[in-house]
């Protein structure tokens, strides 16, 4: 891989440390993860619909929009009873009637906080990698785990979801569950269907996989290569996972 010197402000030089510090990345695998999805070189002809340009709405936005939909869907009979609260309806247009500010923010409540552009970017790189690995072990045949010559290989190369007491994981399991319910990313149903929770933090793993997935993958699909990676490729990949091992008895047969 190639090396750019890039000089910052020491204010942009310790925000970029903190924010790489509280993904669990090196500041390296940070930049070059940002600077991927800003340059759109991640590689994926698969499930990703991304915009021309980034959208961001506030909380009252969102709110509006939502009531503009649910309008839309009461009008044709289609708005599930628990969608509406006629009461919540009464309170709100009376704060609105008599102007009552300090009550604004009660009527557009940021329950969900957004998951930006850059993490939505994210939960697809991940899906991506985890579609990658499936296929290819696929094609290593009937015992293709064992051959990658890793411990616990399978449970490594498998999606595990998000850990829900993570707010920021929370939102990425909720995100994936829409993606496969809109279709996409179907793979994933059987653990959409089980549950999307880890019970254990799982982003830094996952990104400290795809620092190593990245690279492999885009050289194998440059100039219409290969669309599966080798047993090989695939342990440089697991083994970027903390606490993964190389398996060491298969290693020596």
């Amino acid at each position: 891989m190639q090396t750019i010197t890039l000089r910052v402000p020491d204010e942009l030089r310790t925000l970029i440390a903190e924010a790489a510090e509280a993904n669990g990345q090196s500041q390296s695998d940070y930049m070059r993860q940002a600077i991927e999805v800003h340059v759109k070189r991640v590689d994926s002809k698969y499930d990703r619909q991304p915009g021309e340009k980034s959208i961001a709405l506030s909380a009252y936005e969102r709110a509006s929009l939502i009531l503009q939909h649910q309008a839309l869907l009461a009008a044709q009979g289609q708005l599930p009873k628990e969608s509406y609260d006629s009461k919540w309806h009464e309170r709100a247009i009376e704060v609105f009637e008599r102007g009552y500010e300090g009550e604004y923010p009660q009527l557009f409540p940021s329950s969900t906080e957004a998951l930006d552009a850059y993490d939505c970017e994210l939960v697809w790189d991940i899906l991506d990698m985890f579609r990658v690995i499936h296929f290819s072990v696929e094609a290593l045949g009937e015992n293709g785990w064992d051959t990658i010559g890793v411990e616990n290989a399978e449970w490594f190369g498998k999606f595990q979801g998000f850990d829900y007491q993570r707010e920021r994981e929370s939102q990425m399991a909720g995100y994936i569950e829409y993606l496969v319910k809109s279709g996409r990313w179907t793979e994933q149903e059987e653990l959409v269907k089980e549950g999307t929770n880890s019970h254990s933090q799982m982003l830094p793993t996952y990104q400290a996989m795809l620092g190593a997935f990245k690279p492999i993958w885009r050289e194998a699909v440059r100039g219409g290569g290969r669309s599966h990676l080798s047993a090989h490729d695939l342990q440089k990949i697991l083994l970027a996972a903390p606490g993964a091992r190389r398996d060491e008895t298969r290693s020596r047969t």
